[in-house]
């Protein structure tokens, strides 16, 4: 029992760190040098988006396509860090050139340089999941755009690899929660309702755990008429009590309690084991 209940408490810890240290980073690292793809019919037009962004990304490298074709080949090539695309091209276009963007890499950051773009085909670009435009006769602002960009992109890789982490941690926590051998339930420690159960719990009190769910320990475990006993450990409180199931029998129980904090709230967790063989027995 005492096993199971540090194991239990090490996960917990663990879900706990992984949120801390995802909450305490502030900002994100922005890259030195840049991939950029650029689809752009206009040499000089492209060559002027590298000047302008290399003054901010020395070691930046733009490719420039103008066609569909080898838009889609260095879409698949992968390896970019920002996309820029005119609006209107021979052949092809902006728009189309998005949705192949949001389809393929969603993730990298698509913004719009161009020089006939007008204002409604720019609030629909954004609505589409462009991240930014920007007009090619005000390209000064190309660099806080493209900047700007990199950074949600980052915040963003950043929130998902964070979001993965914590599903991988709960789910460990719930495999092992559920594999414990004893009665488990997790209790806010201010109000005392239990905010999550095992399958030895439901067992044990004979109903389903939405039942369990929201209801405060006190209805099931007679915590006031308990007998302390010595565990060994300074952070469990131990006792023996009455639990009170769901037909209302009662059978004797071991309870033992930690205190711990995860998301930054305080809850207690309480494991149970039966012990009404042992009292047969005796």
């Amino acid at each position: 029992m005492i096993r199971c209940q540090m194991t239990v408490l090490y996960v917990c810890t663990k879900m706990h760190i992984v949120c801390a240290h995802n909450s305490e980073k502030k900002g994100n690292v922005v890259k030195d040098a840049l991939r950029i793809l650029n689809l752009e019919d206009s040499e000089n037009d492209a060559e002027l988006n590298g000047a302008m962004l290399s003054a901010r990304w020395p070691e930046c490298q733009l490719v420039r396509v103008d066609n569909r074709q080898d838009y889609l080949v260095a879409l698949e090539q992968g390896n970019i860090d920002v996309i820029l695309s005119d609006y209107t091209m021979p052949g092809f276009d902006g728009r189309t050139a998005l949705s192949l963007a949001r389809e393929k890499r969603p993730e990298i950051p698509f913004l719009f340089v161009s020089g006939t773009i007008g204002e409604d085909s720019a609030i629909e670009a954004l609505k589409n999941g462009a991240t930014d435009y920007v007009l090619k006769h005000r390209l000064m602002r190309l660099i806080p755009a493209v900047d700007r960009a990199l950074r949600e992109a980052a915040e963003r890789a950043e929130r998902e690899r964070a979001e993965e982490a914590m599903r991988q941690s709960e789910y460990k926590y719930r495999e092992l929660f559920e594999s414990l051998s004893d009665a488990a339930f997790l209790a806010d420690e201010k109000s005392g309702k239990i905010i999550d159960t095992n399958r030895c719990a439901d067992i044990l009190l004979g109903c389903p755990r939405a039942e369990i769910l929201g209801r405060k320990q006190s209805q099931f475990l007679a915590l006031d008429h308990a007998r302390p006993i010595e565990v060994g450990i300074t952070t469990t409180i131990a006792c023996e009590c009455e639990m009170i199931r769901a037909d209302g029998s009662s059978l004797p129980v071991q309870v033992r309690a930690t205190r711990l904090t995860l998301y930054d709230r305080a809850l207690v967790l309480r494991l149970c084991h039966d012990l009404s063989e042992i009292r047969r027995v005796k």
